[in-house]
């Protein structure tokens, strides 16, 4: 059973709120944001996330997906500043596009530095005693369909470091073409082993105008 984590600050905000379709067939673009401080540190948050579910091989991939890149605008699937063997290290998983036979199945290769670390997966960094000092994961699913015109899209984002006495934690969510007013992202909140977290976004999201 996943520890509830409670934050010690919670500040949530509604970055985007707009139905590009009609009042009949809504297509909404939701997209929202949560800053949180905890008392855990960086590398406790990791290890909870991990046992979540959240850092995973469905978020930060190790073979090559397709429509699946760390952000839209370049940044990699993961990063993290770890001690490993006594020595700090930046640790990244990139994603490389090695292109497709249609662009509508765009290619990713997953590229882990440094070469030491190349084989270990960050859901491995508990066990292995690597430590984890601050880390972001971010990941971008985009959707096409042939023939039909589709913009939808999934946008998940989370920056965990020291920050206040303790440890800042940012969250971004945006998910586009929903049928209903919701939260975006369910699958990842889902997985934010955070107390209270999901339900004060969601009432916030129902409650905005719309």
């Amino acid at each position: 059973m996943t520890v509830l984590l409670e934050p010690k600050h919670l500040e949530i905000r509604i970055k985007e709120f707009r139905n590009y379709g009609t009042p009949k067939k809504p297509q909404f673009t939701i997209g929202i944001s949560a800053s949180l401080l905890f008392e855990e540190t960086a590398d406790e948050l990791h290890a909870a996330m991990t046992d979540s579910g959240l850092i995973s091989r469905d978020t930060i991939p190790f073979e090559v997906v397709s429509n699946f890149r760390g952000s839209s605008n370049g940044k990699p699937f993961y990063r993290a500043r770890v001690l490993h063997d006594g020595e700090e290290k930046e640790y990244v998983v990139a994603a490389r596009d090695t292109g497709g036979v249609l662009r509508t199945r765009i290619r990713y290769e997953p590229v882990v530095s440094p070469e030491e670390l190349r084989l270990v997966h960050p859901a491995e960094f508990h066990r292995r005693n690597i430590k984890v000092l601050e880390w972001e994961l971010h990941n971008y699913r985009h959707y096409f369909m042939l023939f039909v015109s589709s913009k939808r899209f999934e946008s998940f984002d989370i920056l965990v470091k020291p920050a206040g006495g303790g440890t800042g934690v940012e969250i971004e969510l945006v998910e586009s073409e929903i049928r209903e007013v919701r939260l975006p992202c369910i699958w990842y909140m889902e997985r934010l082993p955070f107390r209270g977290l999901r339900e004060s976004m969601q009432v916030r999201v129902t409650s905005s105008p719309h």
